[in-house]
């Protein structure tokens, strides 16, 4: 059944002038064009009279009481901002009788992702996380890690240790193509993605939650040092998944193959971006020889990167054979260890092309 915003509900707007609809209380939806779900008295109060429009534009709150039908309504809007630059991504809004006040809004944690550019004006591993407050009570962060990361993650230990270990694949990939999507102008696109991720992180107690990502990607002008990506996330049932996920199957079967290998694997494994050196995925044998966060494989090379960079691209193209190479990479503790890297090509759920690396000490 459609959800519909109606009278005494909360939506949530996003998209150029908040014309599209993402969720309605506890109910995600769309991204669907906001008029069609939403009935009469909200759509002529929100819409119609362009009070959405307006607060995506200005990021001014509202809260007024107007005539309409012969009766008396509150409506009142909250904009949602990013936590770095202030930028408006959306607005919780609705409308109820004024003598019928609204329910509190929907718990929405906002992000935004800073990522530095090198001298060519490409993406680094230079990148954080920043967060506002709904989001640390959405991941149930320990209150004394919360201090300590002062608003923002390291991108990898946010992928790393805070993302379930099933979907950091999908996750990483997402923001490898919405960062390649900015670089080619491909710009302002509302992006939606269901996951998992571990709460209660720094204490004893944790779980796992079933969120949802919605997010877009600000234009990026040439001479920007860094590239920002922009977005929300709530909780979502764990029945509900975005259409991309439903309609990729057989590429998430692939991926799930690939899970149980690394888990089971003895050597350290990983499914390393062709492009970027990315790391995507990696086996609980590669954590444990200390090679970092999800993150970049070539930040660990000891000498020139460019030549793991080339072996790796090649690799990826191949799906039949592996090939082998031997390569001095340094941990994190600063140590260093020669090693034989065999890579292979790839097709999971993603796009791209990818390589599954395996260290061979």
């Amino acid at each position: 059944m459609q959800v519909q915003l109606d009278v005494g509900s909360w939506g949530l707007f996003c998209g150029y002038d908040g014309r599209q609809l993402v969720l309605v209380d506890d109910k995600p939806c769309g991204p669907v064009s906001a008029r069609k779900p939403t009935r009469a008295i909200p759509r002529r109060l929100l819409l119609d009279e362009n009070r959405i429009a307006q607060a995506m534009r200005t990021g001014s709150a509202l809260s007024e009481t107007v005539s309409h039908a012969g009766e008396q309504w509150a409506v009142e809007l909250r904009p949602v901002l990013s936590p770095r630059t202030a930028t408006v991504l959306g607005v919780l809004a609705g409308v109820a009788k004024a003598s019928d006040p609204l329910p509190e809004p929907p718990l929405v944690g906002v992000w935004e992702w800073e990522i530095e550019r090198d001298s060519e004006g490409q993406p680094t591993l230079r990148r954080r996380t920043y967060w506002d407050r709904n989001l640390f009570h959405i991941y149930d962060v320990d209150p004394s890690v919360a201090q300590q990361r002062t608003g923002y993650w390291e991108a990898g230990e946010w992928a790393s240790e805070l993302i379930d270990q099933s979907d950091q694949m999908r996750v990483s990939s997402l923001i490898r193509d919405g960062i390649q999507d900015g670089l080619m102008g491909v710009t302002g696109k509302v992006r939606c993605l269901t996951y998992n991720i571990v709460t209660g992180y720094g204490s004893t107690s944790q779980g796992r939650r079933h969120l949802r990502l919605v997010g877009v990607i600000p234009p990026i002008e040439p001479n920007d040092d860094k590239i920002f990506l922009q977005g929300f996330s709530y909780d979502a049932p764990e029945t509900f998944h975005d259409m991309a996920f439903e309609q990729d199957a057989n590429a998430g079967r692939v991926d799930d193959v690939l899970r149980g290998v690394m888990a089971l694997a003895k050597e350290p494994m990983a499914v390393i971006d062709a492009a970027t050196l990315d790391v995507l995925m990696t086996s609980p044998s590669w954590r444990r020889e200390d090679f970092g966060h999800v993150g970049g494989l070539g930040e660990f090379a000891i000498d020139d990167a460019g030549e793991l960079h080339a072996f790796i691209a090649a690799a990826a193209t191949d799906t039949v054979r592996a090939q082998s190479m031997k390569f001095a990479l340094r941990r994190v503790d600063g140590s260093v260890q020669n090693v034989s890297i065999t890579a292979t090509g790839v097709r999971s759920g993603v796009e791209g092309r990818d390589a599954v690396v395996r260290l061979d000490f």
